[in-house]
């Protein structure tokens, strides 16, 4: 009875082995077929492995060099087929020129509300319906009526830097802007003022950690076992808490509510404010449904948050250690903007900061790579793209390609002047995407950036300090250093 119950086990065990290689390697063998090669592979893990030695950064660039002259190479993300495209053209294609074939973004699992109708995982006419409505809130006009809850905050920050500055404390760039950039989300997106330097355990700030810091167990089960996402969340284990979602759609609510009855609705001017007005619905056949609304302010977070504090940090900490960029930047704020605070009309004159901050964003790209999803088959530059096909684009290894960017390991804001950016491929530049489903909150996040980064070194000189360390060497998982973008802050005389 008891060899049976092992014999039993055993055979279980087995079927259950068979069962997880045959489904992990069920759509292995595409790229062979197709005549495009690929990376050596682990027989079930496909190039995860790959990933996990390298990182999300070194991985694009070593298999980018390792097929050099190819337009494409295939990648298994585990069980999934990536085709990843090298060739710029291809690239234009399609983003631009093809992309009714590629409207879609991968989407690993589906959400609940109320992040579901976000603008990021949202497919085909819902996605173009919720576009075409949010699209007017990022007019330049309504950025400009947005900009002075940008400028509030960047007062803030420059409060919490006077304070470190006269203790004489070094200031970890990365965490400083992103405090920023939260408080500024908090503004913009939600309607509340917040201050998480001061205030780090605000409710605000506590339930965005938990949803910018999933649960790794359930990450782990939604990248290798997309299928069985959606059970975790009818069991009470979704992605994101909810209560965390919960909580930031009732802030939502109960901003919108509160501005109705005390009449006040139509006059702050952020992203509830225009996204619900009158105005706003000009030229929009349908208005955005709450819930809808709901997943764009909590967007913000996931698109926002690591863009910004990420972009700010690199521009401040290259300008440190690179003094001589420092003082032509700030000579240039001083020339254009004077003793007058950085706001919409002024920083628009700053061209210098604003080559400084794309050479940051070339360096190191918020947004390591873009992907979309083939919707119908199609053949493009003599390469055979499947419907389904994920198609993956390695933003990370063209902005640090030396046959675009020479020596691409240089702080060279000189990259940027209008004569050098007429020399390049438009492609080989991908801060924010390109073609119908770019990045559409682009132009106010860089207005975000200049007015912040002008406001700092309006007033400070920032220097490397005994924590800085340079060349900085990448985290494996984001975009941030190994060693923390340590600086000092010395007051301007």
């Amino acid at each position: 009875m008891e060899v049976t119950c092992w014999l039993i086990a055993l055979f279980v065990i087995l079927l259950l082995a068979f069962a997880f290689v045959h489904y992990m390697t069920s759509s292995h063998g595409i790229f062979e077929k197709l005549g495009i090669d690929i990376p050596p592979k682990s027989p079930v893990l496909g190039h995860f492995g790959h990933s996990l030695k390298y990182g999300v950064f070194d991985v694009q660039t070593v298999f980018y060099k390792q097929f050099k002259d190819k337009k494409v190479y295939g990648w298994y993300d585990t069980r999934t087929p990536i085709l990843v495209v090298k060739d710029l053209d291809m690239i234009k294609d399609i983003l631009v020129k093809n992309f009714n074939y590629f409207v879609d973004r991968r989407v690993p699992m589906e959400h609940d509300e109320p992040f579901r109708d976000n603008l990021l995982t949202l497919r085909g006419d819902r996605w173009k319906h919720v576009r075409i409505s949010v699209s007017p809130t990022f007019s330049s006009g309504r950025i400009k009526k947005m900009s002075p809850h940008i400028e509030r905050n960047a007062k803030i920050l420059l409060g919490n830097l006077k304070e470190k500055q006269e203790s004489g404390q070094e200031v970890e760039l990365k965490e400083m802007c992103g405090f920023f950039a939260l408080d500024t989300i908090a503004s913009i997106a939600f309607g509340i003022d917040i201050n998480t330097l001061k205030n780090p355990e605000n409710k605000f700030a506590q339930e965005t950690k938990k949803i910018t810091n999933p649960n790794p167990l359930l990450f782990a089960i939604a990248v290798f076992f997309p299928v069985l996402a959606p059970w975790l969340t009818r069991f009470g284990l979704p992605f994101f808490p909810n209560k965390s979602m919960k909580y930031l759609a009732s802030v939502v609510d109960s901003v919108i509510a509160a501005r109705k009855r005390d009449g006040t609705e139509g006059t702050v001017n952020d992203f509830l404010d225009l996204v619900t007005s009158e105005a706003q619905e000009q030229g929009v056949k349908e208005r955005l449904s709450l819930s809808e609304i709901h997943a764009q302010s909590i967007i913000f977070i996931f698109g926002g948050l690591e863009t910004i504090s990420t972009v700010m940090s690199f521009t401040l900490f290259l300008l440190a250690v690179h003094p001589e960029c420092l003082e032509r930047a700030q000579k240039e704020v001083d020339e254009k903007i004077g003793k007058d605070f950085p706001c919409f009309e002024n920083v628009q004159n700053l061209h210098y900061l604003d080559m400084c901050i794309n050479e940051a964003i070339r360096m190191v790209p918020p947004g390591i790579f873009l992907d979309r999803q083939c919707v119908e088959s199609i053949d493009i530059n003599g390469v055979h793209i499947p419907k389904g096909m994920v198609v993956l684009i390695p933003v990370y290894a063209i902005h640090n390609d030396p046959s675009f960017w020479p020596e691409p390991e240089k702080f060279d804001p000189e990259r940027f002047t209008p004569e050098n950016k007429e020399t390049r491929h438009p492609y080989s530049y991908l801060p924010f995407g390109q073609g119908p489903r770019n990045c559409i909150g682009m132009r106010l996040a860089l207005m975000e950036l200049k007015i912040a980064i002008a406001a700092v070194l309006q007033r400070y000189t920032l220097v490397p300090s005994s924590k800085t360390v340079y060349p900085f060497h990448l985290s494996k998982i984001q975009a941030r250093t190994t060693d923390g973008a340590w600086v000092k802050i010395n007051p301007r005389k």
